[in-house]
């Protein structure tokens, strides 16, 4: 379970978390295609992109935990002419320096990074955990909008197996969009129930941002077989329902009522998390 405090001024328009294992480094190529949606990455670019990362993610599977479990964080801030990627672990890592052509497993991985890359930078030292800093030359990205609601104090997104934080505006649909498509397919939903839980993201995308604390979504999601629980916040006093409420399009019932088999609103000191429940039977 990943518990994070996040100060939402400094905070990555994108950021991913969650465990180590290998079949989660498919997750982080979905939020990525989700940016690309969202910038209108070249396709060339969005597969540098992927590999490079890649490449970062696994070697925090393969070695950053010595065979343990631990969090594995990316980070994503797309710039004018530049999208940046962070890749870190808080284990033992990879190592700081270039490595050597005939270096294995990791030199290789760490080469292919530096070919992919503008530029790349290690950090780390032993038992302090490891960053790798991507950055990626894009011209004419399509920036995300900030959001008005911006915050200085930290927040408590909620508590998940994988928690995703992303700004809302451009970003939010295709990012959460392509995330949870990936865990509801992962937990062996039907293909028609699949198509709901995207319905689902896209609301929270579109009646959050009005709600939500700071300028971020926050969303952490626990995954069993047959199941998602989604936790959303924090919200301000008021928004879980609100937010619900405002999924209601054309005279008909809230979207979030309608598809999710439970709705609850859990209040936390001055603000809100708004938890959903969804299975493969609806």
């Amino acid at each position: 379970m990943v518990e994070l405090k996040l100060n939402v001024s400094e905070a990555p328009d994108v950021r991913v978390v969650l465990p180590n294992r290998a079949e989660n480094v498919a997750i982080i190529r979905q939020a990525l295609t989700g940016i690309a949606d969202a910038m209108r990455l070249e396709n060339g670019l969005l597969s540098d992109i992927k590999t490079a990362v890649s490449e970062a993610c696994n070697n925090v599977v393969l070695h950053a935990y010595a065979g343990r479990e631990g969090p594995l964080e990316v980070y994503v801030c797309p710039g004018e002419d530049e999208l940046d990627v962070v890749v870190r672990d808080e284990g033992q890592g990879i190592k700081p320096n270039p490595p050597e052509p005939d270096a294995g497993v990791q030199g290789v991985g760490l080469s292919l990074i530096q070919a992919l890359t503008h530029h790349v930078e290690f950090r780390g030292a032993s038992g302090e955990g490891t960053e790798v800093r991507m950055g990626f030359r894009a011209s004419g990205l399509v920036e995300p909008t900030p959001a008005a609601n911006e915050a200085e104090d930290q927040v408590d997104p909620p508590t998940g197996d994988l928690v995703l934080s992303v700004t809302a505006g451009a970003l939010a649909a295709p990012v959460l969009g392509r995330v949870t498509a990936m865990l509801a397919a992962r937990a062996s939903f039907s293909v028609d129930r699949l198509a709901d839980v995207v319905l689902v993201s896209d609301a929270i995308a579109a009646h959050a941002p009005t709600e939500i604390v700071g300028r971020h979504i926050h969303m952490g999601v626990d995954t069993t077989v047959g199941a998602l629980d989604v936790r959303v916040g924090p919200l301000e006093p008021g928004g879980g329902r609100r937010l619900v409420t405002a999924s209601a399009l054309g005279g008909m019932p809230a979207v979030l009522d309608q598809l999710a088999n439970d709705v609850d609103v859990a209040v936390d000191g001055h603000s809100e998390q708004l938890h959903l429940r969804l299975t493969d039977v609806h």
